[in-house]
């Protein structure tokens, strides 16, 4: 099943963000909800909020289709741990470009997060040379009556599931 644009973004940083954080064996993200905010270089504002209800074994499911996901992808991928900091370097094919990018992660306990990402692309993706993207994200509480782990809620108020467009799977 193909996934909507937001959502396969949404998908795609957390597969990717919990790649690195398998690849150096940080701790599992408190289980409930959690909203993240993504903002793009040239943007004045963040984009809309999503929240997602997770538990440790989606997080296990999303970490290990990251890790696939990165051997596909990229040549490079190189990932140090400095505290309560994740600095990665990585290089991608994406298409016809190649990605070059940088990232720092930095984790407040095991309830909220920030990345910051840099990237070029060479050539041009899209018809840009470079860019960078802000993710925070936060623990908000327990999921909600209702909803399971893998239920995302979009911006505009549907629920659709990561476990069931296979964007939490291998």
């Amino acid at each position: 099943m193909k996934m909507p644009f937001p959502l396969a973004a949404l998908g795609g940083a957390v597969a990717l963000a919990a790649a690195n954080v398998f690849a150096v064996d940080l701790p599992t993200m408190k289980a409930g909800m959690w909203e993240s905010q993504v903002a793009r270089e040239g943007s004045s504002q963040k984009g809309p909020a999503m929240k997602m209800c997770t538990d440790p074994s989606l997080q296990k499911e999303m970490m290990e289709a990251g890790m696939g996901q990165m051997k596909e992808l990229c040549s490079k991928n190189d990932i140090r741990r400095e505290g309560n900091k994740m600095y990665g370097t990585a290089e991608c094919k994406l298409g016809e470009s190649t990605m070059k990018s940088t990232s720092v992660t930095t984790f407040t306990g095991d309830t909220a997060y920030h990345i910051e990402i840099k990237a070029t692309y060479d050539p041009p993706m899209a018809g840009k040379s470079s860019g960078s993207t802000v993710i925070d994200a936060k623990w908000t509480g327990p999921c909600p009556a209702g909803m399971q782990a893998g239920d995302v809620l979009l911006p505009d108020g549907r629920k659709v599931n990561m476990r069931a467009t296979g964007a939490g799977q291998k």
